[in-house]
């Protein structure tokens, strides 16, 4: 791809990618086979869409079915809460056994009050961008966060189609220097249309983790797609 360049940051290379998939690609009527399938896959996380049918035009898993297939797997659950009202979805998604959850940053009103509510439910705290929201936008909340999510396409476009956006590179390479700069630890996530045309680029932009939706979904073999992945960002790691 030719406006893809792979100019980013070399320290990203030298990071162990996570690999997650979004159980929303997967038949909701065989959730339970899903996520047998994906523990089997060998892959780190469990991404789950919580969408409230506002911010998002979709609806996602409500926290009921997180709990539900949560003593099925002892991967952790990663959420991506696409909501109007977010805040509310806080205490049942950690009694639903969230481990971490991803809040859009757009949606916030009073940002430290939801982080010290993500705090105070013993949940990892992430936030999450569209496309379109400056990074620059997480500076003053950047040394209190675990996660940071980067769509890397027009939320709730994957429904319709919508591919992978290469304008998240520059995005990427941004929020790896600003985290650089503020000395913090930041996982750098990035959905939205990735597959494994796109990981050497991500990585070396800085990313650390990869939530994949069709791109692990519709390979013939779901293991060795991620055996496949790893390895190449293992060998992007050497040249780095």
């Amino acid at each position: 791809m030719q406006s893809m360049q792979n100019n980013g940051s070399s320290e990203g290379n030298q990071q162990h990618i996570r690999l997650g998939a979004a159980l929303f690609n997967g038949d909701h009527g065989r959730l339970a086979d899903e996520v047998a399938r994906l523990t089997a896959a060998g892959l780190d996380f469990i991404h789950l869409d919580v969408f409230d049918g506002h911010f998002v035009s979709d609806l996602g898993f409500p926290p009921r079915t997180i709990a539900a297939l949560r003593p099925l797997t002892r991967l952790p659950f990663e959420v991506h809460l696409g909501a109007v009202d977010p805040l509310r979805f806080i205490a049942p998604l950690a009694e639903a056994g969230t481990n971490l959850v991803l809040v859009h940053l757009e949606s916030l009103i009073l940002p430290y009050e939801a982080i010290f509510m993500m705090r105070e439910h013993k949940m990892k705290i992430g936030l999450a961008l569209t496309l379109g929201t400056p990074v620059a936008n997480l500076e003053p909340l950047i040394t209190l966060i675990d996660a940071v999510l980067l769509l890397s396409r027009v939320t709730g476009e994957g429904a319709r189609g919508g591919s992978f956006d290469p304008r998240v590179l520059p995005r990427v390479r941004q929020l790896h220097d600003m985290i650089q700069a503020a000395d913090a630890s930041v996982d750098i996530q990035v959905a939205g249309g990735v597959n494994r045309s796109h990981v050497a680029y991500l990585v070396a932009a800085g990313a650390a983790t990869l939530a994949m939706g069709g791109g692990i979904y519709r390979v013939p073999d779901m293991a060795a797609e991620v055996a496949e992945i790893r390895q190449l960002a293992a060998q992007l790691g050497e040249k780095g």
